[in-house]
């Protein structure tokens, strides 16, 4: 029984390697490699099925068994190792610059090959077992010896994104689990090859977050602002008036039309009416109405175009690797991300205000802040990470207190120092959390405070450094019981005050207007821009009516008169009508 097999199968490789060296084409040598072999199956089968059913009758049969095995899988491997071996690198030379193109044409191939080899052994045997998977993983071995090397080799983020998905959503999603048995060997090579795919885009993400983000040098087109806006807006002020007037030409030319086909109509049927009756015209009047309701167009700064280059990347950068990496790896790479990106926006915040003004600079930060915190938030992932690491500082203490006991090293009762520096030496294991989120809100949250300080000063700084300098003299006459008069101070004066009144309210005129179209600028939402200039409103409003209480307290009539102090009336009216 065993020669019988064995001469079977060996006939049919001599077969199928003498066919294939006469036809040099893989497709037709493919054919001859399932084709022929498996004319045979039938007279070995009928042999390996009275083996298995005595199987459990006796070692004899289990060695005789093991042996059929072995045979078979021998030949199957010098017929397919070598001209598998031959396809991968075929595919590797025909798709020598699209790494992508390579291995879904070189998974797609394993797959056929695999599929069929599980197919063609069930028409010899009956049983599975184990050496078919090892035979089918060593044929798809020869496709991760020739990925491999290119895979730690590429630096696009791109495209080891692009072929994460490739190997996790086509193969092992779609295919391996259609056919778990059959691609079980298939599926270890090609997790080996995502778990390679996914290390070496982990690194590459290391290094580009530091590289292109953290240490990205902005060129002076990414810190032109606000002028990249205003260009912005005037081209979509532009088109919106070229389409209008489109709209509107030809709204004139079908009027115009309609009205000539009236015209004509209505001559013709006034010379066809019946008994010199006129018939009026049965076209309906087409009137050009312009549309009640226009949409407004987005912020320029909204425009994924214009975010500043870091922000881009960074959120470009997260979305290829959250569909790639599992959760936990994500959420530290997105932590060190979001840490860079917000570093390499306080920097061009600084050159902003260099170059053109602290209110840009602030508004700008402010603004891509907002785009940060909005565009992570489809992310279902925790931002924060655990740290830990060790305190020393005990250990320092201990080692000092050690030295400082020598007498006390050798003694044999609980005061001996040696064991005093073991236990109260060890070093302690902290662990804190860094979220990422958090860090966003509070560099935001920094940021809208220290603009709405920005501007509350451009609006009131005399006045607010009038208040302080009042305040000292007053609370002076609370706390010690003086009677310092504070109108006879050379600073509060009432002409004084009513020159620091006069002054405050003129810058308040006419500086609110360039404020308020700067947030409309940047930010371009009317809620948004509410939220933050209702504080500065706030200050402005406040400090007025600490004046006005001032004023009537340390003032007379006739010097309130002097001072002209506005009533909250006055500075609301004010700060809404130039709103």
């Amino acid at each position: 029984m065993r020669s019988s097999v064995y001469n079977t199968l060996q006939n049919s490789t001599q077969q199928v390697l003498t066919r294939k060296d006469s036809d040099s084409q893989s497709e037709n040598a493919f054919t001859l490699f399932y084709g022929n072999f498996r004319t045979s199956a039938p007279k070995v089968k009928s042999i390996m099925e009275q083996v298995e059913l005595r199987y459990n009758r006796g070692p004899e049969y289990q060695a005789l068994l093991e042996d059929c095995y072995a045979y078979y899988f021998a030949q199957r491997q010098t017929l397919l190792g070598p001209s598998v071996a031959a396809a991968v690198s075929e595919l590797a030379s025909k798709h020598v610059r699209d790494h992508c193109a390579l291995v879904r044409s070189g998974c797609a191939f394993m797959i056929h090959v695999c599929e069929d080899e599980y197919q063609l052994f069930f028409h010899f045997f009956s049983k599975p077992t184990k050496k078919l998977d090892l035979l089918l993983e060593s044929l798809s071995s020869n496709l991760y010896d020739v990925l491999r090397p290119l895979i730690i080799h590429i630096n696009h983020l791109e495209t080891l994104a692009e072929l994460c998905s490739i190997l996790k959503i086509e193969m092992l999603q779609d295919h391996v689990q259609n056919s778990p048995n059959e691609l079980k060997s298939f599926e270890t090579i090609a997790r080996q090859m995502l778990e390679d795919v996914q290390e070496r885009l982990v690194f590459r993400s290391h290094i580009y977050i530091q590289s292109d983000i953290m240490n990205y040098s902005p060129a002076p087109g990414d810190l032109a602002y606000p002028e990249k806006l205003e260009m912005m807006e005037s081209i979509a002020e532009s088109l919106k008036k070229d389409s209008l007037s489109r709209q509107s030409s030809v709204g004139s030319l079908t009027s115009q039309e309609v009205a000539n086909i009236t015209d004509t109509s209505s001559a013709i049927q006034g010379s066809n009416g019946v008994n010199g009756t006129e018939m009026r015209s049965s076209f309906p009047v087409i009137t050009n109405s312009a549309p009640s309701h226009i949409n407004s167009s987005l912020s320029p700064a909204d425009l994924h175009g214009m975010w500043y280059p870091t922000v881009r990347r960074t959120l470009v950068c997260l979305s290829k690797l959250y569909r790639c990496i599992d959760k936990a790896i994500f959420q530290g790479l997105s932590q060190e991300g979001l840490h860079a990106c917000i570093l390499s926006l306080i920097v061009a915040e600084q050159g902003i205000k260099k170059r053109k003004s602290e209110l840009d600079g602030q508004l700008f930060l402010v603004k891509h802040l907002l785009i940060l915190r909005e565009q992570i938030a489809p992310f279902h992932v925790d931002f924060s990470i655990k740290e830990t690491a060790l305190d020393f500082s005990k250990m320092r203490v201990a080692a000092y207190s050690l030295f400082s006991q020598r007498s006390r090293l050798f003694s044999v009762n609980s005061n001996n120092a040696f064991l005093e520096f073991l236990f109260e030496g060890t070093p302690q294991v902290l662990e804190h959390y860094i979220d990422s989120k958090k860090d966003v809100d509070n560099q935001l949250r920094k940021t809208c405070e220290n603009l709405i300080k920005n501007v509350t000063n451009t609006f009131i700084s005399d006045l607010n450094s009038f208040l302080t300098k009042a305040n000292v003299v007053l609370n002076l006459n609370k706390e010690e019981g003086t009677r310092i008069s504070l109108k006879q101070q050379p600073f509060a004066n009432p002409e004084k005050v009513h020159e620091i009144v006069n002054v405050t309210y003129k810058q308040v005129k006419s500086k609110l207007p360039a404020v308020l179209r700067a947030m409309s600028l940047y930010l371009s939402n009317k809620d948004t821009e509410y939220i933050l200039f209702r504080p500065i409103k706030g200050n402005v409003q406040l400090a007025f009516q600490q004046l006005e209480a001032i004023t009537k307290e340390q003032y007379t009539e006739e010097e309130q008169q002097i001072v002209a102090c506005p009533s909250v009336e006055q500075v609301n009216l004010l700060l809404s009508a130039t709103s």
